[in-house]
């Protein structure tokens, strides 16, 4: 129980901090980084909970518009011992909007993925992914963002190898 102070000071100092909405950026024509981590929830019951970490960069075509590609890696338990892993590249269009210092925002596009499942060698897979997150501003470049994806890559070795995953990180604008 303890451990949830810091948390929460945490983030009530960021929400302190905020800036008011004239400072917020994405500017047309500028670019952000972002790099994530969270839990994943396998579609498949014979896969466990696991983890995805996620780096990427995002062009604004206009202040609310913006294309986004994203490595990712995910991982998680199988029946029997093994993990199976997911390795992807996806590129995703991304629509947010303004709301003080949060930005929410909702994102769509497709991926290539490779799934190596328990017992058998990796295979390719085209998918697609919809999502919603949010961006917390803590200051003009920077932002702390959650974001709820489901990925859909159909099956691999008779066994789906879709996921919904929840990651949460930051994100710095150029």
């Amino acid at each position: 129980m303890k451990r949830w102070i810091p948390a929460t000071l945490v983030v009530v100092a960021s929400f302190l901090a905020a800036p008011d909405a004239r400072g917020v950026i994405p500017e047309k024509g500028s670019f952000a980084v972002f790099a994530g981590v969270g839990p994943i929830l396998p579609f498949e019951g014979d896969y466990d909970l696991g983890f995805q970490v996620e780096a990427g960069g995002e062009y604004y075509v206009s202040p609310l518009f913006g294309v986004r590609a994203t490595l990712s890696y995910a991982s998680a338990g199988a029946d029997g011992g093994s993990d199976v892993t997911i390795g992807g590249f996806e590129a995703s269009a991304v629509y947010s909007s303004r709301r003080g210092a949060w930005a929410p925002f909702v994102l769509g596009g497709f991926g290539v993925h490779t799934v190596d499942p328990p017992g058998e060698g990796p295979s390719q897979r085209l998918g697609a992914h919809v999502g919603a997150g949010t961006d917390y501003f803590l200051d003009r470049r920077t932002a702390l963002t959650g974001q709820l994806t489901g990925r859909f890559l159909g099956s691999a070795s008779g066994r789906s190898s879709s996921y919904a995953s929840v990651t949460f990180g930051i994100r710095y604008h150029f």
